[in-house]
């Protein structure tokens, strides 16, 4: 049995379990999920391999238990920081803008929940899921009461949350595939809003500023184009 570090075996259980935790995210940064074995973070935590059995059934149980546990703080912290009384387009806006912000100040969570979650066995999906429900409501009640604000038009049930969610996975893969996250994240962040927002708003108002822009565009090219020589 390995040496007790605590003052109580429950204790000591604990801080191991913390400690597996911890090194597993270290080395699923490094060398990423599918090239770390159970049998890497039990050297470099320095205890034999059966003794992670103890902790988690495999190392899909293990991932899971780190979205667990880690996901709902940053969650937590990413709609705090939103301020509730702000109309519900602009608190939806934020919502978006800080998930994808995550995978930039989160990478090793951000890509496992990107990368590797759709691998994984049902039961760990489902967990995975359970993880975000807090962070789901949120995007819900922001859309629902721009709905009944008259601001963001009434979709299917369920719908609207797909149409969020894929741009979403498209912005992530967009900064993942980038050379520089940080730098392309406003960009993406930027196009991906203006995206959803000129698709979800209401109204003949929302239709008016559209063909307007559309038309100043169009006269703006047909401008370009007779200042350099062609006729269209």
């Amino acid at each position: 049995m390995p040496r007790i570090r605590a003052a109580s075996i429950a204790e000591h259980k604990v801080i191991t379990r913390a400690q597996i935790l911890e090194t597993a995210r270290e080395l699923f940064s490094v060398w990423g999920y599918r090239e770390t074995s159970f049998g890497d973070i039990a050297a470099e935590i320095g205890i034999g391999r059966t003794t992670l059995y103890e902790y988690f059934t495999d190392k899909e149980d293990l991932l899971a238990s780190l979205v667990e546990e880690t996901l709902p703080p940053t969650i937590g912290g990413i709609v705090n920081r939103i301020p509730h009384d702000l109309p519900p387009e602009e608190r939806l806006r934020r919502l978006m803008a800080g998930m994808i912000e995550f995978v930039v100040t989160e990478p090793t969570l951000g890509l496992l929940l990107h990368r590797e979650v759709p691998r994984l066995s049902e039961a760990a999906k489902q967990r995975v899921a359970a993880a975000h429900r807090f962070l789901a409501r949120e995007f819900v009640d922001a859309y629902q009461a721009g709905v009944a604000a008259g601001d963001l038009r009434r979709l299917p049930p369920g719908l609207a949350g797909r149409f969020i969610n894929s741009l979403i996975m498209s912005a992530v893969q967009a900064l993942i595939d980038s050379d520089d996250p940080a730098a392309a994240l406003p960009a993406v962040t930027g196009a991906v809003t203006d995206l959803l927002f000129n698709g979800l708003a209401a109204g003949a108002e929302h239709r008016k500023d559209r063909d307007k822009t559309f038309r100043l565009l169009d006269n703006r090219g047909r401008e370009e184009s007779s200042a350099a020589g062609f006729r269209g």
